[in-house]
């Protein structure tokens, strides 16, 4: 009998270690090459076309870390869902809406309950549809790559099967660990993080599957309902054609707000923002100090001061770079020949800058006027190229304005209101209510209408390049403090703009204004951009206190 030596033995080891090496780095290439194919494969699975409803949705499943279901909605964003744990994305982009049959399913009394009954097959067939490709093609991928790496056959086919297999315990899992509950808490990003289109979703506590339909067909109709609003601005423009000015104002102190603008302007076309102040509450250096954000905004920023700015918050929004604060004076931002005048009151400070909020009050009266004399004196001197809009933070003493040019913002109020040809007078006023919810001074407490905070409000102004004129303006309206809810209300212009006239008994009185009562024009572009008052000043009217806002 022949016994092995130890150096035979240590040999004998070292192959067995050799080909159990081999093995493993046989099997780990083989699985990697496998699973780069799958990976390719994957990637050339065309997204599965399905019709929920009104909606047009491509539905694509992904392999990813993260477990959830997404709805994609361009531009405005997307909504998610931790619907399961299978290492699966369920993706759904939103590629059209049919708006007749969106109309219709309003409109019909039987629409959404036959959508309840139709909407979750759809989604679940379209789904197991792309399952079976996404399987097919990872299948294919795997098997060409280890085939043709390793020139064998039979590691192709043992490759291709396992993918297939790998993919349907994938699909398998996600299916039994899907959660309908997961629909009551979704998840936004984009514009949807500051304005939630899926009104009530977070307010049930269980579901079960009819509730899942349910919601599902609520979450259809909802999203059908914003692409209506948006498909309704038949302006006969180009978008190269339009010049959109966002319109916001009454902020104090809400970060939210500029959440809100940086989202519309990345995602929608937006040349300029003009703010019609109370940027802030009450002035103070911590306020003051926050208007740093608005140099981060991608987009030009007009200003003109409300009664809670003081001239702290004009002098730090003036250093923005992108920034232009205007104070009885006309600029041209974005093409536009804007005039505009801060409220000379200052609600901080009980004399508000003229002895008395009483007398402050008619001192806002009084730089109407004289913003009146500025856009005359502007208009004389540039016959050809008149002011466009003024800019006004307190409504409420429009006479200086009134016929003198084609449109005034304002704000103040803290709600909307729009008004046409107002008095005769050619001049449409246009009114924003608060776009930072009217929040308090350090953006602890909400300001309060009835039970119920106020929701942030801004308005879309399309303007057509060529004549400067608005042809049509949105009314964007987002629930306050964590409110659910949203609306988008896109009206058109007259076609025939009305002549400016000034009313009678508006027309600026001869005797100049109180000296304490001027208002100078401000500073921060270059002299031959700015024009100031030469028409003859003037005292002020008899005024009723407009209150403050």
């Amino acid at each position: 009998m022949t016994t092995k030596t130890a150096s035979e033995e240590d040999s004998a080891q070292r192959r067995r270690r050799r080909r159990r090496n081999a093995r493993i780095l046989h099997v780990t290439t083989t699985a990697l090459v496998a699973i780069l194919g799958a990976i390719v494969g994957i990637m050339l699975v065309p997204a599965t076309r399905v019709d929920i409803g009104p909606l047009t949705a491509s539905v694509h499943l992904k392999p990813s870390l993260s477990s959830e279901t997404v709805m994609l909605l361009p531009p405005v964003g997307e909504v998610s869902f931790d619907t399961h744990t299978a290492p699966v994305r369920i993706e759904a982009r939103v590629q059209g809406v049919d708006i007749a049959k969106a109309e219709a399913l309003f409109y019909s009394d039987t629409g959404f309950s036959e959508l309840t009954e139709t909407a979750p097959e759809a989604i679940t067939a379209a789904a197991a549809k792309n399952a079976t490709l996404n399987a097919l093609f990872a299948a294919a991928g795997a098997g060409l790559a280890v085939g043709l790496t390793f020139r064998r056959v039979r590691r192709a086919l043992v490759a291709g099967g396992c993918t297939v297999a790998l993919v349907g315990v994938s699909v398998v899992a996600t299916s039994v660990t899907f959660k309908p509950e997961s629909l009551y808490q979704p998840k936004f990003d984009g514009l949807l993080t500051q304005a939630t289109y899926i009104a009530d979703l977070g307010q049930a506590t269980a579901a079960d599957y009819q509730s899942y339909r349910s919601t599902l067909a609520e979450f259809v109709g909802q999203v059908s309902a914003l692409y209506i609003a948006a498909d309704s601005l038949p302006v006969g423009l180009d978008q190269e054609n339009l010049l959109t000015v966002l319109h916001v104002s009454d902020i104090h102190d809400n970060p939210q707000a500029y959440d809100v603008i940086e989202q519309l302007n990345s995602q929608f076309a937006i040349d300029l923002v003009i703010d019609t102040g109370d940027i802030v509450s009450w002035g103070t250096p911590v306020e003051t100090q926050q208007l740093s954000v608005i140099g981060e905004l991608d987009v030009p920023y007009v200003f003109v001061a409300g009664n809670h700015d003081g001239a702290a918050a004009e002098a730090k929004i003036a250093e923005q770079p992108n920034a232009t604060v205007v104070q009885n004076e006309v600029v041209t931002v974005a093409g536009l020949r804007i005039a505009g005048i801060g409220d000379p009151r200052f609600a901080a400070d009980d004399d508000s800058d003229a002895g008395g909020w009483e007398a402050g009050t008619e001192a806002m009266a009084a730089s109407g006027f004289q913003l009146g004399d500025t856009i005359t004196a502007y208009d004389e001197e540039h016959p050809e190229a008149p002011v466009d809009l003024a800019l006004m933070h307190d409504p409420t003493q429009p006479q200086g304005l009134e016929g003198r040019v084609p449109l005034v913002l304002s704000g103040h109020m803290h709600t909307s209101k729009v008004e046409l040809d107002r008095d005769g007078s050619g001049t449409d006023w246009f009114t924003v209510g608060s776009t930072g919810g009217a929040l308090a001074s350090g953006g602890v407490a909400p300001v309060l209408q009835g039970d119920d905070p106020l929701d942030l409000t801004a308005r879309m102004l399309y303007f057509d390049k060529s004549t400067r004129r608005l042809v049509a303006y949105d009314d964007i309206v987002m629930g306050g403090l964590g409110l659910v809810s949203v609306s988008i209300q896109r009206s058109q212009m007259p076609p025939e703009a009305p002549e400016l006239e000034v009313p009678e008994g508006a027309e600026t009185p001869e005797a100049p204004i109180p000296e304490e009562q001027e208002v100078e024009p401000g500073e921060g572009l270059p002299d031959e951009e700015r024009v100031t008052p030469t028409a003859p000043s003037s005292p002020l009217p008899e005024v009723s206190d407009g209150g403050e806002e």
